[in-house]
């Protein structure tokens, strides 16, 4: 409502009404026409209406011209005003995105600060730095010692892995020594077997007879048969007199077992002996 009664006002001021000038040139016109019937003071007021209308008309136009002359004015006004307003509202703007930046920037800093307190919370809970670095300090020592540790053993387990060579060196040797001794044993019961058969067969005496021997047949009972291995029985001979002849090789052959035993066991003791004798020795030197 107010933007249309400015409009109109305006519009007022800026159109000047024809109607005074149109009522007045008809008023002249009918005296024109009737000038010959009038009478000198009808015309005399005639004249003065139509003047009157003219003035009103005049004054009019001028209204017009001023009204336009302030609308000029006004316009002019009204630019200034609207670049001043456009230049505030670029400022306005301006100031808004500059708000916007101190905000964001204020929540930012607020986020910081939760964040910082959250940490400087959960670092309050911790240990203080110096016992920290305490703690780093002895772990690393622990470190450098259980790697000197480590350097350690394994020296000693290089040293442990010759030894155990060395061992396992002697334990072969030992056992090829057995095991020339558990030969010697077995010959020292072929000789004993092969001598009681001789003694039962009627070889004694006879050297060829033995060398011709094996150790199988040296194992044979003297009556066992060459081919089979099992005794042959002799008809004159009665079970008695052979279970006898049977307990006398098994009697002769642990008598050669006790003595192969008996001779290894004094290799041991004179082994033994010379090697206290050795540490004596050097003992004394």
């Amino acid at each position: 409502m107010a933007s249309k009664t400015e409009d109109q006002i305006l519009r007022s001021r800026l159109v000047a009404e024809d109607r005074t000038l149109k009522r007045g040139l008809r008023q002249l016109s009918t005296m024109c026409s009737r000038h010959s019937r009038l009478s000198p003071n009808e015309t005399q007021q005639a004249c003065q209406q139509v003047l009157q209308e003219v003035r009103w008309f005049r004054h009019t136009v001028q209204a017009a011209v001023q009204s336009q002359r302030r609308c000029i004015q006004e316009i002019r006004l009204y630019t200034e005003q609207q670049s001043a307003l456009e230049n505030q509202i670029s400022e306005a703007r301006a100031e808004v995105a500059r708000l916007d930046d101190s905000l964001e920037e204020s929540r930012n800093h607020k986020r910081h600060k939760i964040a910082y307190d959250e940490i400087a919370g959960e670092a309050n809970k911790r240990p203080a730095r110096a016992r920290l670095e305490a703690e780093i300090g002895e772990i690393n020592g622990d470190i450098e010692q259980l790697m000197q540790e480590e350097a350690s053993h394994g020296a000693v387990t290089h040293s442990l892995h010759a030894q155990y060579s060395v061992v396992v060196g002697e334990l072969k040797k030992l056992a090829d020594m057995s095991k020339s001794a558990l030969n010697m044993q077995d010959l020292g019961i072929y000789l004993g077997d092969g001598e009681l058969h001789a003694e039962k067969t009627g070889f004694e005496g006879n050297p060829h007879a033995l060398a011709d021997m094996t150790p199988t047949t040296l194992h044979q009972p003297y009556d066992s048969h060459d081919d089979f291995g099992t005794p042959i029985e002799d008809p004159d001979a009665s079970g008695e007199d052979q279970s006898d002849v049977c307990s006398d090789a098994i009697v002769a052959q642990d008598n050669v077992v006790d003595v192969a035993g008996i001779a290894v066991e004094e290799e041991g003791e004179e082994g033994e002996c010379g090697e206290e004798e050795d540490e004596e020795g050097e003992l004394l030197g």
